[in-house]
């Protein structure tokens, strides 16, 4: 065999190994996602998580985390809250009285089984 005939196998094994391993990973990075949607809001007495689909779901399980900022600056947990739901919808509110001055954030998420058996969570953050 010459060797430009060998030379030119092993850069095609090469090139093939390469589109294969570029395949593999967008397989790995994709993700899943359906009709979903997860908002969280903060109001002056109560916060709240809505999640909903149009997808087909076994169940929807949103929670929220309510921070306060200290004095030195500095994110303090003062509340939370979590619901489930084998419905398109799930919500989930808390009673909080937020105080003049201070500022707060709202970390949620919602996590959407579906009947085919995927599932992903979806997080979000508001700021009041």
């Amino acid at each position: 065999m010459s060797k430009k005939r060998l030379l030119s196998i092993v850069i095609s094994a090469v090139i093939l190994l390469s589109f294969a391993c570029t395949a593999m990973a967008a397989e790995k990075s994709e993700r899943y996602v359906g009709d979903s949607t997860v908002n969280g809001s903060i109001y002056q007495t109560y916060y709240q998580v809505d999640a909903q689909t149009r997808t087909g779901v076994k169940k929807i399980s949103v929670s929220g985390v309510l921070y306060e900022k200290g004095t030195i600056g500095t994110w303090q947990k003062v509340s939370s809250c979590s619901n489930s739901s084998t419905t398109s919808t799930c919500m989930v509110s808390s009673n909080f009285n937020t105080k003049p001055g201070k500022s707060y954030r709202l970390e949620y998420s919602a996590t959407f089984n579906y009947s085919d058996g995927r599932s992903e969570t979806i997080t979000g953050s508001a700021s009041r």
